[in-house]
């Protein structure tokens, strides 16, 4: 179903939208890449904390049964800070995959959320909400990044795959 593969390949296709995004809002000024624009989780600084918090809080709930969010917003309080954070994250996401296996992705995990409520999910439908999650906030902050002139262009899967060579 959702193999080892297919999961490498679409958190890296995740992980190149993201750093595309981030180059893209390197060129905005601090003042347009924290504002507000009235709707949404936020500025584009708080989506990106929004994708980075839920990329690490699956991640470990996945390494350790326990989901939380590790990430505390006052440590990201800069664009240079959130590619910091990306790069650990990416780090963190390679180590997983090089242990996980097909059949692991392929079966269920118990885990608890939060709040302690407990709760058992395919993992390759959390992998698949981390890149789905992603893709709907990679789209909000390209869209922001378009309206203050810095459009990062196509974000599809498919141009991914064309200029990867289909991983």
């Amino acid at each position: 179903m959702f193999a080892k593969q297919q999961a490498q390949t679409v958190f890296a296709y995740h992980w190149h939208n993201t750093q595309q995004l981030l180059t893209f809002a390197d060129q905005l000024s601090s003042a347009d890449y924290h504002a507000h624009p009235g709707y949404g989780h936020g500025s584009i600084h708080d989506l990106f904390l929004h994708v980075l918090r839920t990329d690490a809080s699956w991640r470990i709930a996945l390494e350790t049964g326990q989901q939380h969010s590790p990430i505390d917003p006052v440590d990201f309080p800069s664009l240079a800070e959130i590619k910091r954070g990306f790069a650990q994250e990416q780090t963190a996401w390679d180590t997983y995959f090089a242990d996980v296996r097909s059949s692991n992705i392929e079966g269920r995990v118990k885990l608890t959320n939060w709040r302690g409520d407990r709760f058992e999910f395919p993992q390759w439908g959390i992998l698949q909400h981390l890149v789905l999650h992603g893709m709907q906030h990679h789209t909000e902050i390209a869209q922001l990044l378009t309206s203050y002139g810095q459009s990062p262009g196509d974000i599809d899967l498919v141009f991914f795959l064309m200029q990867s060579g289909g991983q």
